[in-house]
């Protein structure tokens, strides 16, 4: 049997980076894992930060680690580890901060956000 290859374990915060890699219908798999809905649940969105409940070996291919993820409204979401970025404390990569900048950009410059003006307030907070 295949041992999940991942740093990601049940209660880890993780942050949904690419929705494709979801399986949205994986009936086995759902009850397996213990969704609520054995049958169909939805892709979550770009963005959306969601907790492991469960983590298990693609039962077909050995090199895909599943996670069962639930949102803070309770909603659930089967994804392959590809498809998300673990949260921690620390930076553990230069590609997980890759990814993350790469989200915080997006979202920042679609709110009208400059670098310059995260600058001025973490100026501010540091001089508290």
């Amino acid at each position: 049997m295949s041992k999940v290859k991942v740093g990601v374990k049940v209660g880890d915060k993780v942050l949904v980076v690419k929705p494709g890699y979801t399986y949205s219908s994986f009936d086995r798999m759902f009850t397996k894992l213990g969704f609520n809905n054995t049958e169909i649940n939805e892709e979550f969105e770009r963005g959306l930060i969601a907790t492991v409940f469960a983590v298990e070996v693609h039962p077909t291919f050995s090199d895909t680690t599943l996670l069962a993820l639930e949102a803070q409204d309770g909603s659930q979401c089967l994804m392959d580890t590809k498809g998300v970025v673990k949260i921690s404390t620390e930076i553990s990569s230069d590609e997980e901060f890759d990814i993350i900048r790469q989200f915080c950009d997006e979202v920042l410059s679609s709110q009208g956000i400059s670098d310059k003006d995260i600058f001025k307030h973490l100026l501010k907070k540091s001089c508290k």
